[in-house]
Formats: C-alpha cells, sequence, structure tokens
C-alpha cells in the first residue's frame, strides 16, 4: 500500500530499474515521496519529475522508480524515509530573484512562510513550480508573507503571484491565500508632487524632532488603510494584491518591530521559534518612531572598524538608508541551529544591533545567515562579527547596466570570511548557483522586436539558482543544483556533545 514519506538521508538517487540502473533524478532530506514498496534491499518509490517537450516547455510528471543504498553507504533501507507524519525537517530556501530578496521557510509540520519576492516573476515561477495543481477554490495557504522594508526589490515580485493565476499556461500559475502580512510600517510617498521634487525628509511620512535628531512618526499598520496618495507607484500595485486577497479571505496585517514574541506564535512551538530582533523603535510623544537615518562615510572604503559600534561619520537624512536600515530582522531557531534573515540592512542601522548585542540585550549569533542588502559595501564589520556565520547567502544578480550595484563587493565578502567562527566557512551567492546552457543564435519572437533588436547569442536557464538549507535541529545540510542533474555542492554539520556545530559527512544513498 503507497504510504507519503519523506526522506530522511541527505541525498538519494533515484533509478529506473533495479540495480541502480537508468538515473533519473536525486533527493533530497526532508523531500517529499510516495513509498510504493519496500524490502530488505531497495524502496520502490513515486516521485514528480520535470521532462523537456518537443516543443521547449519543462512539465512536471509522476513516475515510479528505485532508491537502492549501497553497501558502501552504509545505509539501511528501514533508513531512508520517514512517515511524513513524523517529519522533522525544517527547510529553508533563497531562492535567485535576480536584484533582490526571496525566501521560502517551511516548518516540518507544513507551515509556509515567505520573505520578501524580489520585483519580477521569478519568485512567482519559483513558487508555482513548488506549490502544483492549486486553484481559486483550493489555493495554497501562506500562513505569513514578511515584506522585510519597502523597496520595490523585495516585495514588487509578489504581486506578480497574482498576476500568475490568468497566466496561458496552467503550470505557471500559483493561487495563494496569506494569511498574515508582516511589514515594517514605512510606506514610500511618491518621489514627485506638482512636477517638484519631494524631499528625502518628506519621502516616508510625518516626522517629529527629538534630542536633535528626526524621527519618523507615523508608523502604518494595515496597508489597506493607507491613501493612494500617500504611496508610490510598487505600493499602490501591492496594496491592490493585497485587497484582491483580502476580499477572498480576511488577511492580518501586523507592524513589526524588536521584540514582537507574540507575532510568530503561529509558528513556533517547542525548540522551534522565531524571535523579532528589529527595527529598533523609540518613544516618541508617547508613540513607537523610527529614527532618520543618514549617508554612510564615502567609499571606496577598506578596513570597516570591526569594534566600532558609535554613530560617527553617517551625515544628513538619507530616505534610502531610512528603509533599507529598518529591515525587520527575525532570528529563526531550531535546536541548536539559528538562522538571521536582515533584509537590507546598513552600517548605521546594524550598528545598533551590534551594540544591542555587545550588552547581552539580544542574540544576533546564527550559523546560517542571509547576508544584508545584497552583499553591499555599506555594512557593519561589528554586525558581522556578531553573527560569526558559518554559511552566508549572498542574494545578487545585477543583470542589466540600470541595475548595476557591483554587488556582492569584494570587502563584504572578505568580512564573512574573516568574522565567521569556522576555518572555512560557506559563502553562496543566488546568482552564481544559477546554471545556463549556451543555445547560439537566437532571436526575438515578436517580428518587430526582432527586427530592431537583431540576432543575439542565445543561452537557457538549466538549473535554477537555489540555496536550500535543511535543518532538524540536531544537523544541518545545505545543498545547491548543478547543471549536470547528478552533480550536488553539499555539505553537512552535525552537533557534537557539547552542542557545538561540526562538519559531517554527506551521506548518500
Amino acid at each position: 500500500m503507497a504510504e507519503q514519506a519523506v526522506l530522511n538521508v541527505d541525498l538519494a538517487d533515484v533509478w529506473e530499474a533495479r540495480g541502480r540502473k537508468g538515473y533519473i533524478r536525486t533527493i533530497a532530506w526532508g523531500d517529499e515521496i510516495t513509498v510504493v514498496k519496500q524490502t530488505a534491499t531497495y524502496l520502490e518509490v513515486s516521485i514528480s519529475v520535470f521532462r523537456q517537450k518537443p516543443d521547449g516547455s519543462i512539465l512536471p510528471e509522476s513516475i515510479s522508480g528505485y532508491i537502492e543504498p549501497t553497501k558502501s553507504s552504509g545505509i539501511k533501507v528501514g533508513d531512508v524515509v520517514r512517515p511524513v507524519t513524523d517529519n522533522k525537517v525544517l527547510k529553508v530556501n533563497f531562492v535567485d530573484v535576480q536584484q533582490g530578496d526571496g525566501m521560502v521557510i517551511e516548518s516540518p509540520d507544513g507551515k509556509v512562510l515567505l520573505i520578501d519576492g524580489g520585483d519580477n516573476q521569478m519568485f512567482a515561477r519559483y513558487l508555482a513550480g513548488r506549490f502544483r495543481n492549486t486553484s481559486l477554490q483550493q489555493p495554497k495557504p501562506i500562513d505569513c508573507i514578511i515584506v522585510t522594508h519597502g523597496d520595490a526589490d523585495h516585495f514588487s515580485g509578489l504581486s506578480e503571484i497574482l498576476k500568475s493565476e490568468t497566466n496561458k499556461v496552467t503550470r505557471k500559475r500559483l493561487f495563494m491565500q496569506p494569511q498574515r502580512v508582516y511589514h515594517n510600517g514605512l510606506v514610500k510617498r511618491p518621489t514627485s508632487m506638482n512636477n517638484k521634487d519631494v524631499p528625502d525628509t518628506k519621502l516616508l511620512g510625518p516626522t517629529k524632532t527629538l534630542g536633535g535628531k528626526l524621527y519618523l512618526t507615523g508608523l502604518e499598520e494595515n496597508l489597506l488603510d493607507v491613501d493612494d496618495k500617500d504611496m508610490n507607484e510598487p505600493f499602490r500595485e501591492w496594496k491592490q494584491t493585497l485587497a484582491t486577497y483580502n476580499s477572498r479571505s480576511p488577511v492580518s496585517f501586523r507592524r513589526l518591530q524588536l521584540g514582537d514574541t507574540q507575532a510568530f506564535e503561529f509558528f513556533n512551538r517547542e525548540d522551534l521559534r522565531i524571535e523579532v530582533l528589529g527595527p529598533i523603535t523609540t518613544q516618541v510623544g508617547g508613540q513607537p518612531a523610527l529614527r532618520f537615518l543618514g549617508e554612510p562615510p564615502k567609499g571606496p572604503r577598506i578596513g570597516h572598524d570591526s569594534l566600532n559600534d558609535s554613530d560617527e561619520g553617517f551625515t544628513g537624512h538619507s530616505a534610502s538608508h531610512t528603509i533599507n536600515g529598518h529591515s525587520i530582522v527575525l532570528r529563526l531557531s531550531y535546536g541548536g541551529f539559528s538562522f538571521l534573515f536582515s533584509g537590507d540592512l546598513n552600517d548605521e542601522a546594524s550598528r545598533f544591533l551590534a551594540r544591542e548585542h555587545n550588552k547581552g540585550t539580544l542574540n544576533l549569533r546564527s550559523e546560517v545567515f542571509k547576508v544584508p542588502h545584497h552583499g553591499s559595501a555599506d555594512f557593519s564589520g561589528a554586525f558581522i562579527q556578531a553573527v560569526s556565520p558559518i554559511v552566508s547567502c549572498i542574494s545578487s544578480g545585477d543583470e542589466n547596466v540600470r541595475k548595476e550595484y557591483i554587488h556582492p563587493r569584494a570587502t563584504l565578502i572578505g568580512a564573512l570570511g574573516k568574522w565567521s567562527r569556522v576555518p572555512e566557512p560557506l559563502i553562496f551567492v543566488t546568482e552564481l548557483v544559477a546554471f545556463f546552457k549556451t543555445e547560439g543564435p537566437s532571436r526575438l519572437q515578436d517580428d518587430k522586436a526582432a527586427k530592431k533588436r537583431g540576432p543575439f547569442y542565445g543561452f537557457s536557464r538549466t538549473a535554477y539558482g537555489l540555496v536550500k538549507t535543511r535543518t532538524d535541529g540536531h544537523r544541518l545540510f545545505v545543498y545547491t543544483d548543478s547543471g549536470n542533474v547528478q552533480m550536488k555542492e553539499a555539505y553537512a554539520y552535525q552537533l557534537d556533545s557539547s552542542g557545538v556545530p561540526q562538519p559531517a559527512e554527506v551521506n548518500r544513498a
């Protein structure tokens, strides 16, 4: 009798026939499969694979195969899978959305959180492939969407999910229903009014001065209550998207700040929990407010002060640095492993957090680190030292001249290596773990556009840019796919008797 199960080893190869013949694909720890038959030497399983069709489309199909551990692996058939009802694996995927952020967290009991979503359709396409067979009547429940801050490269792509519902290609559609939407409370205003540029200090809402410093006092809770005239175009589109989801089923909105311990009670259980570490607010006139941040010292900067947590060197009032610096910061802990998600934190704001860490009022130390701001040079060495990561993920993709920021910066990558707690830290860049195939001379499909553009050299994507992490609180597994389907870049860590992560062998059935 077929049973739903999850893989219980790091990697397992699936074959078409007994005797490990006819390689199909490799699946990973925590992946769901259907076990058709189990014997002392093999498992017959049903899995989904993506096949390329004659027209070039790549479609999913369900096929049967065999998992047959080798004797040299030391893995017993009975240890390869466990019942899906007994799943212990937390999955965190860092998705290549080009210049932006997009992450998916899935708890052992199936709760799904989205953190940001890029500014294009890549995140929507990835989610449609992962959560298939949805419909308006049966949408995929999303327990929470967290928008770390109000830059379009972190949330405009979420509106593409709603647009995908009308895509002509069924496999590209995703119907979802978010239950909660969390954000940092800052809404970007239009950059011009009456044909005049709006000054930075007016771009993020009402302000008050306290102790010689400027603070933002108009922090929003429910984005649906914000007037359209007080939003720039990406925010207006996001509001319309949220209004549609809210009309189908009520969505709970919440502004997050340091210490919001109740915000993730729906997710937290036993030794799995999320803490909110930022942004850090100040009481101004009896209301929470966010300090207006300034411009960092001029670069190029070499020799970031690793222990300097002062506010010296930051001048003026910068709306862009303010909205970045007050990104939502989350620390996800499961047993002995932690993940730190840091949005687009910059040097000035990171020093606030490093100062609190050094005082012992919050804990930044984490094994897996979502590096701030796509690897920007505007970082704090003190902050990275406090995190002291083992695995760092940089989400970047400067795909054209319009968005060229030279991310990630050499100084940032050097700091990640220097301040890691291990001699050989892992540093991943989402755009570098995508693989492409050379297609040769190509042309655009539209004749008019093709005539204007002319022929060009084309490439197709053979492997999505994904950094995948898995943990049960005792073991951490990190891997990426390759253009060669039989290859994975994979690493593992195991807690020792003192609870310290140590490098471990990757087990492959």
